[in-house]
Order: C-alpha cells, then structure tokens, then sequence
C-alpha cells in the first residue's frame, strides 16, 4: 500500500504586489507534487547572497535558502510505504533578476512564467522554486536549482579535452530535451547559445531567450 500525498499550499503569505501574488497562486494549484509547489520567499530566508554572473539582462547570484528545498522521504512501516514531506535546510540556490524589474514587473512575470511552466509539465528542466524581492533594491528576483558547474561554455573550456564522447554525447541529449521541452510548452528559444546553459548532474537551458 502506498501512501499518496497531495501538495501542500502556504496561504498565509503575500508580496504586497497583487501581479506577483496571482502568478504564484496561479501555479501553486497547478503543481501536481508536493516538491514542485512554487513558493513566495521572504528575502530574509536567503542569507550569503553573492553575485555570480551579470549581463544586459540582468544579474545571476547564489544564495543560501535557509528554509530549503522541499522533497519527499520514503519511510518504511511495516508492509507500507509512506511518503513524508520534508525541506533540505540551508540548500544552496539560484537568484535571477531582469533588468528594472522594480519599476515593470510585467518583463519579470514574462520569464517566470515561461521557466515555471516548463518546469511544470516536464521533469527535465531546471527547478523552478519561487520569487523573491531585494528588500534593498525592490528588484524581484526568481529562485531556481543551483548548478555547480556554472555555464556550459566556461564547462567546456575547462574540461573539454577530458570528456569522453559517452559524456559529450549525454550532454547533446540533455540540452536536445531541453529544446523539445521548450517546443512541447509553444515556446521558440530566440538566444540560444552555451552561456544560457547550465551544467551540473545534467545539462540544462535556463534562460529561454523571450
């Protein structure tokens, strides 16, 4: 017997910016599973907030979530499996902002929506966890999976004489799924290049060049 969960939905929370709020409701009741659940996170549940990458579009920084990111434990009882929620404390993660997003968020709301419902119907991309807003600088700013290689041109340049065609080979298929993601969702890539992709277990396009 198997335990199934449902996902759980925070209500008691608000970005005091009714755009902000709606696009996050909107997709909290269209996760299926507890971990893809996308939250508002109050900046001050990110701490070590560094810059890591910055372009005409804006900044990248990693961050440490102190909350963390949400999965589920498989627990043995008895003859059964049961499924609890839980949080990854102080996961490491990915802060993106756009360019002047304190003053229009409709560009922000633009690419959020678009990342997260990639995400949303394919498990292939990278995690999209939620938006959060510089208490500093106002600017909103999305929350995804961290990915410890960094880019994959600064990956290749690296590492490119020590892979093994079995690795590069792997790596085309990632991004080509990636692509046929963004194709199933009726998107078109219009940036597509290897400083929009990402490399950690997988490779990943993270920035869909709207």
């Amino acid at each position: 017997m198997v335990s199934i969960m449902r996902p759980d939905i925070a209500t008691r929370w608000t970005s005091r910016n009714k755009h902000i709020d709606d696009c996050v409701k909107a997709f909290q009741l269209r996760a299926w599973k507890y971990e893809n659940v996308i939250e508002w996170i109050p900046f001050d549940r990110l701490s070590n907030v560094k810059e890591i990458g910055k372009g005409g579009f804006g900044s990248v920084y990693s961050a440490i979530w102190l909350d963390g990111i949400r999965n589920v434990d498989k627990i043995k009882d008895d003859d059964n499996d049961v499924y609890k929620r839980a949080r990854e404390p102080s996961s490491t993660v990915a802060l993106k902002t756009l360019t002047g997003s304190m003053e229009n968020n409709n560009d922000f709301l633009k690419e959020f929506k678009s990342l997260t419902k990639c995400t949303l119907n394919y498990n292939d991309m990278l995690a999209i966890y939620g938006i959060t807003q510089n208490t500093q600088t106002n600017e909103y700013l999305i929350v995804f999976q961290y990915a410890n290689d960094g880019s994959l041109y600064k990956y290749l340049r690296k590492h490119f004489s020590t892979l093994t065609w079995e690795t590069k080979l792997q790596m085309l298929k990632d991004i080509s799924d990636n692509l046929d993601t963004i194709h199933r969702s009726a998107f078109i890539h219009v940036d597509f290049h290897s400083g929009n992709i990402l490399q950690d277990q997988q490779s990943y396009i993270a920035d869909l060049g709207l």
